[in-house]
């Protein structure tokens, strides 16, 4: 069953350079007003453009917007049509990319960032995780000691440690942002290789950053944490320096 469209979401209906701007921002408030899961057909387009009032052309310069920023995608064939789909932080992670590519940002830049914003997250998260996160935290710390054999686990297991760090501080601005830079500083997709004594190092320090977090200790897990990034900045500054200052692509 799809659901039906209020004849608000298409504004007052004028015809303007900013029509399909304004259906897309109608339909976005519409699917998170009416709570629609990930998956929900909305309306075909027929039945939006009686709804709304508007021109094809409108509605499909609008639901082409909405796609490109990760609210719908469009499901192909003759029972397809515009798809809910919820906008993740990866999604951020392109379009900062693109800012930071033309601004001539370089990986270093990024780790910059990311020195800067998750101790804070760290330390926020040491008075907000609750049992239930350090269990999960405790089981990526565990599961990323089994996998330390395997360096395409293991990189999955850091990668899982740090989004539930960021969760844990309960702050979804942070949240979103850190796992947007994680999604640009992505030191396996650059080709960054971590041997067998630095995939030992990362589990250390993500176990003295879990023992932080599991004390409560906010100060604690602000400086694990700023030692851990520092520790990976070195490695990668000694390893690949090319590519700590090659300018950020687009490319993922």
């Amino acid at each position: 069953m799809r659901p039906q469209l209020p004849p608000s979401v298409g504004g007052d209906g004028r015809r303007n350079p900013k029509a399909s701007e304004l259906i897309a921002r109608g339909l976005a408030n519409h699917i998170i007003d009416s709570n629609l899961p990930e998956g929900s057909m909305l309306p075909t387009e027929r039945e939006m453009v009686e709804t709304l009032g508007v021109g094809r052309t409108t509605l499909r310069e609008a639901l082409r917007l909405l796609e490109t920023r990760g609210v719908i995608r469009i499901r192909p064939g003759p029972r397809g049509g515009p798809v809910v789909r919820r906008p993740r932080p990866a999604d951020l992670g392109v379009a900062l990319t693109l800012i930071l590519q033309f601004e001539g940002a370089s990986l270093a830049d990024v780790m910059d960032a990311r020195e800067t914003l998750e101790p804070t997250i760290a330390r926020l998260a040491a008075s907000r995780v609750t049992d239930e996160q350090l269990a999960e935290l405790a089981k990526y710390v565990r599961a990323g000691g089994a996998s330390e054999d395997d360096p395409d686990a293991f990189l999955h297991e850091n990668e899982r440690f740090h989004s539930l760090v960021a969760e844990a501080c309960r702050s979804v601005v942070l949240q979103v942002f850190s796992d947007s830079l994680k999604s640009i500083a992505d030191g396996a997709f650059a080709g960054v290789k971590y041997s067998p004594t630095r995939r030992r190092a990362v589990l250390d320090a993500h176990a003295r950053i879990l023992r932080a977090l599991q004390a409560r200790d906010g100060a604690e897990a602000e400086l694990a944490m700023r030692a851990h990034l520092e520790e990976a900045r070195r490695y990668w500054e000694s390893k690949y320096a090319d590519l700590m200052a090659r300018p950020v692509h687009w490319v993922h």
